[in-house]
């Protein structure tokens, strides 16, 4: 079997055929435009030595040849990794026709004209220099993941090893002052983002008017029969015109869906013209959200790049209100994200309450002129710093996380908008949500691990550096804070039972207790101040998320476990339901 290969020198054409006539026609046109014709053959035994031998560039394939199976001849051929050119004389049967639409190389009709006959071997052998192409990169790309999961597996079990020994450490000696210390920058930077966060955001500019951009929306899809509908038809209604007519598309990507998904979408094809579909079928199907959108860039129009689940729902004046944080040298924006289902169960409402907590961040971010985040859903990002940064990864569990390392790597910028909100569906069961978070949870190690050398390199300001270290290491130092919580209450209840006796003792100065207690609270307080709740609502929110939280217990070791043992990188996918809205 010949290795891929891009052509050095003059490329080498060879002749299947047993017509001497057709032959030495080939070879004066073949020439005259300065390829070499290295040799022909008409039998099956001679046709794989000499090609073995002359190992050619080009091959052209007489389809009146006789006394051989065609179709047995060009499986044989496809072994050498050469384009062929079917020549197409008096025989035209089914055989034929099965060779004409398996074979992408292109075909010719006797008699030969010159100059089709150029035509077609400079676009057979710059088809197959693109698949070469294509393949390396795939195959490098490949070897460059393999080589990343091993360093996120041995890092993976140092973080672990390192956690469970610091805490087997702490229970041994009955002493945890050195976890205030350890926590003691962490929390800062939670009360640091709380304060800042009240600040109100920079004044946006907007565009003159009829000089809006263009935009295209990606929804990738895959088995989504209970919300893509509600979600197309919640997109399309919005009120971002131009001239009077849309001044936006909606590109749906049917990833392999087995359910209804495709008829819904070919349904609302003729009612929405703004929208456009793209089916991607197996084995291409199912391999990672990155790749859908990477299609779907492939295909779009706009200027602006927006992105959102199929299970979203916005109000109309979104797409108006979130273009303008991108006039001027901001690369990206993330919307606020809201749960439109809240209220269906405790779960719900806590997922609610955490996006909520993780805008108040973003505004923090903001306000302190630092680069924001983009999130899975509501992210708008210019197509320009997207190509610039190597489109979306897909192989990248998180790729909305990766592609924003990578945005602000290159000096980007990415600003948050709480003037609008997307809203998607919260995962009402504990299984799905534990399968959801780990995967999360793993995208921001992978980024972590893979991305922290190239952080710590880049020239970016030291403030930026921390801040998205600060951002990405954020599961890292879940198992330690909520450790130490635990100890905190532990002591509590001791000193109560007991009176004065101490568990396990903490002996850094009192404020730096202080701050690794309470630094929790107030950024859950402004955040659930913002949707003006009761007083009794408010503090039962907020005893209940802090009692959520101590999922991220379990959700570190679930994480450590998965990707210590995991063999590839797998996206997977949150299942929607079309909850209460």
């Amino acid at each position: 079997m010949t290795e891929l290969t891009l052509i050095e020198g003059r490329p080498k054409v060879f002749v299947i055929s047993s017509d001497k006539e057709l032959i030495n026609e080939i070879r004066d046109y073949v020439e005259s435009y300065e390829y070499d014709l290295v040799g022909h053959a008409g039998n099956k035994g001679d046709i794989f030595s000499e090609i073995d031998r002359k190992s050619p560039n080009l091959l052209f394939l007489d389809t009146d040849l006789e006394g051989m199976d065609l179709l047995d001849l060009a499986g044989d051929l496809e072994l050498f990794n050469v384009p062929v050119i079917l020549v197409v004389g008096m025989r035209f049967d089914e055989t034929v026709d099965e060779l004409l639409t398996s074979n992408p190389f292109g075909y010719l009709l006797k008699p030969l004209e010159e100059g089709e006959v150029q035509r077609s071997m400079a676009v057979a052998l710059k088809k197959h220099e693109q698949n070469i192409l294509s393949v390396k990169y795939a195959q490098d790309k490949i070897r460059e993941k393999n080589v990343e999961l091993v360093i996120e597996k041995s890092d993976s079990s140092f973080l672990l090893i390192l956690c469970m020994a610091l805490i087997i450490l702490a229970v041994l000696t009955r002493n945890a002052t050195w976890l205030q210390w350890l926590l003691l920058i962490p929390t800062l930077a939670m009360l640091i983002n709380s304060l800042v966060s009240i600040k109100k955001q920079k004044k946006i500019i907007p565009f003159e008017e009829g000089e809006e951009p263009f935009i295209s929306i990606f929804i990738p899809a895959h088995n989504e029969e209970y919300t893509i509908e509600s979600t197309i038809r919640s997109v399309c209604a919005c009120e971002y015109e131009k001239d009077g007519e849309p001044n936006f598309e909606l590109i749906v990507v049917n990833d392999g869906s087995t359910d209804s998904t495709g008829e819904i979408l070919a349904g609302l094809k003729n009612e929405l013209p703004q929208l456009k579909i793209v089916t991607r079928h197996p084995p291409r199907s199912g391999k990672g959200k990155g790749f859908v959108l990477n299609d779907a860039l492939a295909l779009s129009r706009g200027d602006i790049i927006g992105v959102f689940d199929a299970d979203t729902q916005v109000k109309t004046d979104f797409l108006s209100t979130i273009v303008k944080y991108l006039n001027g040298e901001v690369d990206g924006v993330q919307s606020r994200v809201k749960m439109f289902n809240k209220n269906e169960n405790f779960l719900a409402r806590m997922q609610h309450v955490e996006f909520a907590s993780f805008g108040n961040t973003l505004i923090a971010k903001d306000n302190l002129d630092q680069t924001g985040f983009l999130g899975g859903n509501g992210q708008f990002v210019k197509k320009q710093a997207i190509i610039e940064s190597g489109r979306w990864d897909g192989f990248a569990v998180t790729e909305d996380l990766n592609l924003a390392i990578k945005i602000i790597l290159n000096g980007g910028k990415i600003r948050y908008c709480g003037e609008c909100a997307v809203y998607q569906e919260a995962v009402t069961e504990w299984k799905a949500f534990f399968r959801q978070r780990v995967r999360w949870a793993i995208g921001n190690f992978e980024t972590l691990f893979v991305y922290l050398p190239q952080i710590l390199r880049s020239r970016i300001s030291i403030a930026k550096k921390f801040n998205v270290i600060e951002h990405i290491s954020f599961y890292s130092f879940n198992l330690l804070i909520f450790f130490g919580f635990i100890v905190s209450i532990i002591n509590v209840i001791s000193w109560f039972l007991f009176h004065n006796v101490t568990i396990i003792r903490m002996e850094a100065p009192f404020i730096v207790g202080i701050l690794s207690v309470i630094s929790f609270f107030p950024g859950i307080i402004l955040a659930l101040s913002r949707d003006k709740p009761g007083i009794q609502e408010f503090f039962k929110d907020l005893i209940k998320y802090y009692v959520y939280c101590f999922h991220l217990i379990p959700l570190f070791f679930l994480t450590m476990m998965e990707m210590m043992t995991r063999k590839e990188r797998k996206w997977a996918k949150t299942e929607h339901k079309g909850g209460n809205k």
